[in-house]
């Protein structure tokens, strides 16, 4: 007899490791927010910004603008849910050629405190992703439950040859690897929209076929857990 898929239970208890494993990016982040490093954002996210309007322009923005039409800036303090997410300037140019002014372009840059520019990194947005990863293959090779599995009432058994973190390579490394594609190709040329939409198509149906396949064609384990001598059962 074929086992269950426990579908509903698998979303549930990642949906709650995921959550832990942002809030606990959140504390370890929270300490250098001050310094200009954001928080890492998740995908349901209540921002705020105090934020005051900057008369001049710091030497480094006025040099990297030029001659520009007009344009207002602002420099705010962000929050991530209340709490303190780093500052950026906000600067919005208008066309003044007709008698009303109008919008043309909204630019936010990072900085700190002192207004001076600070360094993307993205790497803080995969965070999370590392830190729900890392701790789970942890629990899972010391033969404890995640709390999100032990919520659904999910646990791993274990096969001939269990490799825990071979397993949340398999699970997570696909989400992982798409994470990264800013980081690697930070330094190339942008594409056009045709090649965006492209890529995210192909994107879409790579992980489509990756995580849901196994679903739909179920044969009693899923792509990880086979490959990581792992099955899940309640």
């Amino acid at each position: 007899m074929t086992p269950p898929r426990h579908l509903a239970r698998r979303l549930l208890a990642l949906a709650v490791d995921a959550l832990l494993a942002s809030a606990l990016a959140v504390v370890l982040l929270l300490p250098f927010s001050d310094r200009g490093l954001r928080l890492s954002t998740p995908l349901l996210a209540l921002r705020g910004f105090d934020c005051t309007e900057v008369e001049t322009a710091p030497d480094w923005l006025a040099r990297a603008l030029g001659t520009v039409p007009p344009y207002s800036l602002r420099h705010c303090a962000a929050t991530l849910y209340g709490l303190p997410n780093g500052f950026e300037l906000r600067m919005i140019l208008a066309d003044t050629r007709n008698a009303a002014p109008r919008t043309t372009r909204r630019i936010v840059v990072p900085v700190d405190a002192a207004m001076q520019p600070v360094p993307a990194r993205l790497w803080v947005d995969i965070l999370p992703l590392a830190l729900l990863g890392l701790v789970s293959a942890l629990l899972t090779a010391r033969g404890w439950r995640t709390p999100g599995k032990r919520l659904a009432g999910l646990r791993l058994v274990p096969g001939a040859r269990p490799r825990p973190f071979l397993r949340e390579i398999l699970r997570l490394g696909p989400l992982l690897a798409l994470a990264c594609v800013p980081l690697i190709a930070g330094d190339l040329t942008a594409p056009g929209p045709g090649a965006v939409i492209a890529l995210a198509a192909a994107g879409a149906l790579g992980l489509v076929w990756y995580y849901l396949w196994p679903f739909a064609a179920w044969q009693g384990l899923s792509r990880h857990d086979r490959l990581a001598s792992y099955s899940v059962t309640r």
